[in-house]
């Protein structure tokens, strides 16, 4: 089943993200790696897989994203939400089966 189209909002701005495309996963990949070693998540990496989300429908948002005014916590949800986009995480909708079983 395709993933649907997520809402994502940071501060006062709302933007749909459609399903990744392959170009955007393998964009997103090397900012998951490069940040595999880290404990936490930090913040330039979501800004990053948050732009690279934004890039194809809403280009002037991923040019300006570090001027919204946003938490934390609003960056780090945007991110799952494309993390769950592009199949890094599961979907709600999958519930405890994993990517490629039925």
């Amino acid at each position: 089943m395709r993933m649907r189209t997520e809402m994502i909002r940071l501060g006062e701005r709302e933007w749909p993200i459609r399903p990744l495309t392959l170009r955007q996963v393998q964009e997103i990949e090397p900012v998951l790696m490069a940040n595999a070693s880290e404990a936490k998540g930090n913040v330039a990496a979501a800004m990053a897989i948050v732009a690279i989300a934004l890039r194809r429908d809403h280009a002037e948002a991923a040019a300006s994203l570090g001027d919204v005014e946003a938490t934390s916590p609003e960056i780090a949800a945007a991110m799952a939400a494309i993390l769950r986009l592009g199949g890094f995480l599961p979907s709600s909708a999958e519930g405890d089966a994993g990517a490629g079983e039925a």
